[in-house]
């Protein structure tokens, strides 16, 4: 799933996640592309049904900043970030990850 909105009136993609990880019901993986941009986002995602997500525009802007390092950069951040998080909410590893970290 791409987070491309064409039109304003359409749901953010991590609105939409719940409703295609339900659909889809574990028959094909969901690799969530759009608004990823903190490692925060990444384990919403996980916990919302994404098996992975895809990170463009960071990389985008760390090549456009500091070429390869920069996209390292980036990369390590998105990396401790996320680390804090599976800590934050008390989990050791990605299968632990689940809706119960989302505070709806």
């Amino acid at each position: 799933m791409h987070g491309g909105r064409n039109l304003d009136t359409v749901p953010a993609t991590i609105d939409a996640l719940p409703m295609i990880h339900e659909k889809v019901a574990g028959r094909v993986p969901i690799l969530m592309d759009g608004g990823i941009r903190r490692g925060t986002d990444v384990i919403k995602a996980l916990a919302l049904g994404a098996n992975a997500v895809l990170i463009g525009r960071p990389f985008l802007y760390g090549l456009g900043v500091a070429g390869q390092d920069g996209v390292t950069h980036v990369l390590q951040i998105l990396q401790r970030e996320f680390a804090m998080a599976m800590a934050l909410t008390g989990r050791t590893s990605i299968k632990e990850i689940d809706r119960s970290v989302i505070w709806d």
